[in-house]
């Protein structure tokens, strides 16, 4: 894990069922030997992992923007659940805090005004460096 370093943004890609791919910026925490972060259930990216676990990563700003040179990453992305969901969330809340806390409020006030949609929890595993930007 040590080659990705400790980003607060990762460019997360993943690839539609006719190969074209598909990046967002997101959030990432370490976790063991994997990266983890959150996201909507019915978010694009979280069908897309359904139909394929392979996946590209890369440190990036929040706009999902890679430094030039900066290392690509392939790997396998999954869905977690149980106890594991609970332990990615507890590694989000560990590295941006009260951010997280923010995040988890406006979840509530959504849940509130009869807009619910949850969470889920992804993990990453790296590979080696596919290229670089």
């Amino acid at each position: 894990m040590a080659e990705l370093g400790n980003p607060r943004y990762i460019r997360f890609t993943n690839f539609r069922k006719v190969g074209t791919a598909v990046s967002t910026p997101v959030w990432i925490a370490p976790m063991g030997d994997e990266w983890v972060f959150s996201s909507n259930p019915t978010a694009g990216k979280v069908k897309r992992l359904r139909n394929n676990p392979a996946v590209e990563v890369a440190a990036s700003d929040w706009r999902g923007k890679v430094k030039k040179g900066g290392p690509v990453f392939a790997g396998t992305a999954r869905l977690l659940d149980g106890t594991e969901a609970d332990d990615a969330k507890r590694a989000m809340k560990a590295k941006y805090g009260i951010q997280w806390a923010f995040i988890n409020i406006s979840e509530a006030l959504r849940r509130i005004t009869r807009r619910p949609h949850g969470e889920v929890f992804i993990a990453v595993t790296l590979g080696n460096v596919a290229r670089t930007e």
